[in-house]
């Protein structure tokens, strides 16, 4: 087996997205678990499992990735900054479960909520020179990455609830929007 450049890329980039993979995985089974004493929010799970998929999407893309024949040092600095954005804010996102007084998912969640966005706009800003990168330019489906950008500076800069469910869902029409025009072949 040869073992280029591409390859390299991608099993740091892999690496990075398993970490956080894992660590939302051990999270969700926490919540499952009937023995442990987390007083659960909608919103708080809806983004841990939004952020979950976004990880497998990321994942996906590693076939982007291995497309590439030739990477300079920052073109792969660039590449693996996107996995690293997306797995701090998995990071802030998830309570840290060796803290016993971080029992109650809405505390937590507006307690980490603007940390926790500036990262998503990050990932957002990431995500669209991710085409450049990869040498696609400014692509259609960058349109709701820019829409994103801007629900998450939105979500950020507030502690309303009635905000942060409404901006819950967008993201998830955002997102499911945006999976299911790629399924059907138009993007």
């Amino acid at each position: 087996m040869e073992i280029t450049n591409s390859l390299l890329v991608a099993m740091m980039f892999i690496v990075l997205l398993t970490m956080g993979i894992g660590n939302i995985v051990i999270f969700l089974a926490t919540i499952v678990d009937k023995k442990t004493p987390i007083k659960t929010d909608l919103i708080h799970i809806s983004w841990v499992v939004l952020l979950l998929l976004v990880y497998f999407n990321m994942f996906w893309h590693v076939l982007d990735i291995l497309t590439v024949e030739e990477w300079s040092f920052f073109e792969f600095l660039y590449i693996v900054a996107g996995a690293i954005i997306v797995f701090f804010a998995s990071q802030i996102l998830l309570p840290d479960s060796s803290r016993p007084e971080v029992n109650n998912l809405r505390e937590h969640y507006f307690g980490i909520c603007r940390q926790f966005f500036f990262f998503l706009a990050i990932l957002q800003v990431w995500i669209i020179g991710v085409d450049f990168v990869l040498r696609k330019g400014f692509t259609t489906p960058g349109i709701f990455n820019v829409i994103g950008l801007f629900l998450f500076i939105s979500l950020s800069s507030s502690g309303s609830a009635r905000l942060h469910s409404i901006g819950t869902l967008l993201a998830w029409i955002l997102y499911m929007g945006l999976s299911l025009l790629k399924s059907i072949g138009f993007f």
